[in-house]
């Protein structure tokens, strides 16, 4: 039986790293820690995307990375929708894979928020695995604009912990040593290590627009 073709799919590793403790009370549909948001239920995060595999009709996307930040409007978890963000597409994609890849993600976050620009800056993504994997620390650059770094939390044994998402996904849990974001066409700009990151695999096509397992 042949596997159902898609008119777009991307697939591979993702990490996020956010502005509230380990582990995002976002996660549970929890406000966030008003002490550390200017007293409102507010946070602020980026998403960053590994592409391995990927198509948008005829047009290869493996092998390119994408960036979401994010400000989580105030009065979450009421408040839903119109979170403000930028798009960030790796300065190596091509014209055509670039519209090809800001078109996904506009699908992918029209429910949630609105994109305020789409920039092409250089994007760097590194894993490393500890002890063999799974678990694994994260270093990702937008050049000049965000900087992170992350380690995982652990069991006594070494394996990674993780939370399942509302799907029943797992994602892997951490927190960062480096969070700093500097793009000030972006509300809120932060700089604030020891919060939670998070690392999963993720698949998105047209029957699945969210990445979160």
């Amino acid at each position: 039986m042949e596997e159902e073709r898609f008119e777009w799919q991307i697939s591979g590793e993702g990490a996020e790293a956010c502005t509230s403790p380990p582990v995002c009370p976002g996660y549970w549909g929890s406000p966030f820690p008003k002490d550390l948001h200017d007293g409102e239920s507010q946070c602020e995060t980026v998403f960053s995307f590994n592409i391995k595999e990927g198509y948008y009709q005829a047009v290869a996307l493996g092998g390119l990375k994408v960036c979401l930040a994010v400000n989580i409007s105030p009065g979450f978890p009421e408040v839903r929708g119109g979170w403000p963000s930028i798009l960030y597409i790796e300065s190596k994609a091509n014209d055509e894979q670039a519209k090809a890849l800001e078109e996904i993600y506009r699908k992918c976050w029209m429910a949630r928020g609105e994109i305020l620009k789409v920039k092409r800056e250089k994007i760097s993504f590194t894993k490393e695995f500890i002890n063999g994997g799974p678990a694994a620390r994260y270093e990702i650059e937008i050049s000049g604009l965000y900087s992170l770094k992350t380690q995982p939390l652990l069991t006594e044994d070494g394996k990674p912990r993780y939370i399942n998402t509302a799907r029943g996904g797992i994602i892997n849990i951490g927190k960062s040593e480096v969070n700093e974001f500097k793009d000030r066409d972006l509300p809120r700009t932060w700089n604030r290590s020891g919060m939670t990151a998070t690392y999963w695999e993720f698949i998105l096509n047209p029957q699945k627009l969210f990445w979160l397992p």
